[in-house]
């Protein structure tokens, strides 16, 4: 008994003593895990100011570090046509390579995934792609004439897109990092509130640990007494628990043995089907008796036949037979399919083939042997991969859009015309641009535009003969190869091209105008390549767009130097404006009855300090062409309304606003901003618009004219009676004023005709409630024609000719008659 107690006393100590030892382990792990929680959450807040100071500027950086090397590629071009030389050449190359490399780094890693996640942005690097691929053709070229230029114009056009595209990455970074830190912000509180729990938890498995170990020790006295009872039985139990223990063992090997077996078989059995049913192609197989083992599901639906007839142990050539009946595809081709794998099974051997019947449907044949004389075999219909790959080759070579030769084909042709040249006839270049294409696409859609060019293929196509090549080079140039007879017969397609061109198109229900602008190169003398008649080609385009669009110029050796005259002035206005030689010039409009002045038309000059007073119709065309009218335009708008406020109660101020002012920018803002910056009474300013601006027919033009006269201004239309005039407009668009083109006013004297269209727009302006104002006025019986004609307002060298604001002496004297006074 003795020996008992102590053996139960000793018991409950080493329980009592692993309890204690438990407890204490469990508040040691607890405090491990709260300084683990601290330290984990201050590593997560450093890990969080971090990330937020160093996360943002990734892929913005890169994108704008691509456009400012484009920017420092274009500079160096710029040098180049300057003081062109092999070091500037060099420098081109050099910075031609890093633009190269920068490709690759926009397409890798974060920054390609980016790009790759919205379309547009894709655009914009298939054009850098497009436009470098381009630029590597034409380096080799660069001392050519031209070739520079035509450089500097292809990278100019990545400027803005690579600006947006590097905008829109510093927004999507700034917003992913943002997202970012909340999320890993979210993750340190809830690891927080995970530990916080842990520990409270732990506190509590303490408690109830302290209490079982009162109720472990009470519990233990009385086990200890059952065990005394049980020690008697438990020698009899361990020895039946051996032998049980054995049997159970052998029987659970054999189990295992037994599952593994009929899993694997399942396994195997499973997958095979799996693969027979999910094959694209057709499969069968056969024995080296020539009877079928299997055929899966494709086979059947491929050759439509039934499923008793490639049933296991049927005879192969029963199987041909059942396939050439059901006639799935033309009897010859699969006549030649079981012809081929006759005797590449008598043979033994491997083989491919591919027939096609005469419905143009294709069958691809794979036959390979097995051991023991057997064959397996897979069939696939391969129609729409061959048409697949026609299209390839197809797209590959045509534009996607109108399916017209690209500009890849378009050169082959170019070029294999010029080696083949004969006495026959001369490969003549014409290329076409269309005119106001970016105003339909910027005012109708992109689908309208898309249409549109599709139109144009159309009509260009129907004017050419068969041996000719229309082809859509990009965007809305095309260019056409003709195969003339002489100079007149190219210059009668061109007329032809652009009489077609021209009639009006009805897309979508709506009415669309544009014209053609066309350049002309004649391959008349030896020596010239694809790149130089393009080049030629080129320049004839200029000139034509020119001259005004809607025509055509056949090329010159002297337009060569009128393209780096251009170039010239298109990199001095880039900085007129920062250098303040822009300036506006006054010219009266005078009240014909009263012969008071009751406004003055605000025109910009440009001073510049070699060329001296630029005139406008040497640089507005070219800053239209820029994209620098828009900020021209708002300096010019801020500055009459400033001037004008100074002025006598009740004269007006008329700005011209050019037809791009109306795409580029909000003009109803820039007007407001105007009128409040400088006090302007709305009345007081006249806004004066062309034709061009109405082209289109389009419902914004529209709004964006009643919107301007909500704030107060008047509209007036200029030169009217010129161009594509149209009375619609005067009963759709809300104009306060008609100027009469100086056209008629010049010979108002000499042609009643003039004199009868001054008349009739009097008279309708008149019924309409509209004034009219006689531009180009410049004689004393011009006046008095005009006045009897019913013009309210006269403007023209004969009141003054326009002047600058300080020399402007009818503005220093209001009350002084019109005629002479400026």
């Amino acid at each position: 008994m003795k020996k008992g107690v102590l053996g139960k006393g000793s018991k409950g100590s080493v329980v009592r003593r692993r309890l204690a030892f438990t407890r204490t382990l469990l508040v040691l792990l607890v405090a491990v895990l709260a300084t683990t929680s601290v330290y984990v959450s201050t590593l997560i807040v450093q890990r969080n100011e971090a990330l937020q100071q160093t996360s943002r500027y990734n892929i913005s950086f890169t994108i704008g570090q691509a456009a400012v090397e484009i920017a420092r590629l274009q500079t160096v071009i710029a040098a180049y046509v300057v003081q062109p030389g092999p070091d500037a050449a060099d420098t081109v190359k050099l910075w031609h390579d890093i633009v190269a490399g920068r490709i690759s780094v926009l397409e890798s890693s974060e920054v390609g995934e980016f790009i790759q996640n919205d379309p547009r942005r894709g655009e914009v690097i298939s054009s850098f792609r497009a436009t470098l691929q381009a630029s590597e053709a034409l380096l080799p070229q660069i001392a050519e004439p031209g070739v520079a230029m035509r450089l500097m114009a292809m990278w100019g056009r990545l400027n803005v897109p690579l600006t947006r595209l590097t905008s829109s990455a510093h927004g999507e970074g700034g917003n992913q990092v943002t997202s970012d830190l909340q999320q890993l912000s979210r993750l340190h509180w809830s690891f927080s509130y995970l530990l916080i729990g842990m520990i409270v938890a732990s506190f509590g498995l303490i408690i109830v640990l302290g209490w079982n170990n009162q109720l472990l020790s009470r519990a233990n006295d009385e086990v200890q007494q059952l065990l005394r009872d049980l020690r008697s039985t438990s020698g009899e139990l361990e020895a039946a628990h051996v032998r049980l223990g054995q049997a159970m063992l052998e029987a659970q090997d054999q189990n295992s043995v037994l599952r593994r077996r009929d899993l694997e078989l399942n396994t195997q059995n499973t997958r095979f089907d799996a693969a027979l049913t999910n094959m694209s192609q057709a499969l069968c197989m056969a024995d080296g008796q020539g009877q079928v083992i299997v055929c899966n599901s494709r086979f059947l639906s491929l050759f439509e036949v039934d499923g008793s007839a490639t049933e296991a142990g049927t005879p192969t050539d029963k199987l041909y037979d059942v396939v050439e009946k059901s006639r799935a595809y033309g009897f010859a081709a699969l006549r030649r399919v079981r012809e081929a794998q006759l005797a590449w099974i008598a043979g033994h051997s491997a083989g491919t083939v591919v027939v096609e019947d005469d419905d143009g449907r294709a069958l691809a044949v794979s036959h390979r042997p097995m051991e023991g004389g057997g064959w397996v075999a897979t069939y696939e219909d391969v129609t729409a991969q061959r048409s697949a790959e026609a299209r390839i080759r197809f797209l590959a070579l045509h534009d996607a859009l109108t399916s017209l030769p690209n500009r890849t084909l378009f050169r082959e042709r170019l070029e294999g015309a010029l080696a083949r040249r004969d006495g026959n006839g001369i490969p003549a270049l014409l290329c076409l641009d269309l005119d106001n294409f970016k105003i339909v696409n910027d005012t109708m859609g992109h689908p309208i535009g898309d249409a549109l060019l599709k139109a144009v293929g159309e009509r260009l196509s129907s004017c050419v003969r068969g041996a000719d090549v229309v082809a859509r080079l990009g965007g809305d140039e095309f260019a056409v190869l003709h195969d003339a007879a002489s100079l007149e017969d190219a210059l009668a397609l061109a007329r032809r091209i652009t009489e077609v061109v021209g009639q009006p198109y009805h897309i979508d229900g709506r009415r669309v105008i544009t014209g053609v602008s066309i350049g002309i190169a004649l391959a008349d003398r030896p020596g010239l390549t694809a790149d130089l008649l393009h080049q030629n080609a080129d320049l004839a385009l200029y000139r034509a767009k020119a001259a005004g669009r809607g025509t055509w110029r056949v090329f010159a050796a002297e337009m060569e130097a009128e393209v780096q005259a251009r170039l010239a002035i298109e990199l001095d206005l880039r900085e007129a404006m920062g250098r303040g030689e822009l300036e506006l010039f006054y010219q009266p409009q005078i009240d014909l009855l009263s012969g008071r002045l009751v406004g003055c038309e605000a025109l910009m000059r440009w001073r510049h300090p070699e060329r001296g007073l630029v005139p406008p119709s040497r640089f507005i065309p070219i800053a239209e062409d820029l994209g620098l009218i828009t900020a021209m335009g708002q300096w010019a708008l801020h500055r009459a309304c400033a001037d004008a406020a100074q002025w006598e109660d009740g004269v007006k101020v008329a700005v011209n606003l050019s037809p791009v002012q109306f795409t580029t920018g909000d003009v109803v803002l820039v007007v407001s901003e105007a009128l409040r910056h400088s006090g302007l009474a709305p009345y007081r300013l006249e806004l004066e618009i062309t034709e061009s601006v109405l082209l289109q027919d389009n419902p914004a033009t529209l709004r964006t004219l009643q919107d301007l006269r909500a704030l107060g201004v008047r509209i007036a239309l200029d030169d009217f009676g010129t161009g594509y005039s149209s009375l619609s407009y005067l009963r759709h668009y809300p104009f306060d004023k008609i100027k009469i083109d100086r056209s008629f006013v010049s010979e108002i004297e000499t042609r009643p005709d003039c004199a009868a269209i001054v008349d009739s727009i009097a008279i309708l302006a008149r019924t309409l409630g509209m004034t009219t104002t006689a531009e180009g006025v410049e004689t004393e019986e011009q006046l008095r024609l005009v006045t009897l004609a019913g013009c309210t307002e006269g403007q023209g060298y004969y009141f003054g000719r326009p002047l600058p604001l300080n020399e402007m002496t009818l503005l220093h004297h209001p009350g002084n008659n019109a005629v002479g006074g400026a």
